[in-house]
């Protein structure tokens, strides 16, 4: 358990480190190459963020025969959410400047916008349907 608190303090001292730069650097040019820095650190914090769920997902998932059942199901439900809206998604271009825009582009754009809304329903159903379920049950 050492090794995750001394990585932890690494990655914590080097965000305050560029939060510090941000601030002290004048906002010129500079300030450009230092939100490209930013930008590139918010990266690496996400891609450690989701090899450290996927890791812990996995290590968790078969440790037993019921997890690994659970764990497929999850994924199979992932898919068919994803696959969903995919299909939902109309695709249609939109009047834009870029020329580079490809129509899988704007379906994949309308995707992500779809399964948005889907998971924010999702969340409001579930946060109302537990408030009245815990609600019912302290009767």
């Amino acid at each position: 358990m050492k090794l995750a608190k001394f990585l932890k303090y690494i990655l914590l001292g080097l965000s305050a480190i560029l939060l510090v730069l941000f601030f002290v650097m004048p906002h010129s040019n500079t300030s450009d190459q230092i939100v490209n820095v930013y930008l590139y650190w918010t990266y690496v914090l996400v891609a450690l963020a989701i090899v450290a769920l996927v890791g812990f997902l996995l290590a968790k998932t078969f440790s037993s025969k019921q997890g690994i059942v659970k764990f497929v199901i999850l994924l199979v439900g992932v898919v068919v959410l994803v696959g969903g809206a995919y299909v939902l998604a109309p695709g249609t271009p939109v009047a834009t400047n870029a020329k580079d825009i490809t129509d899988m582009t704007f379906k994949l754009t309308d995707t992500a916008l779809i399964l948005t809304y889907i998971l924010f329903g999702g969340s409001i159903v579930a946060l109302l349907g537990t408030t009245v379920f815990n609600a019912i049950k302290n009767r």
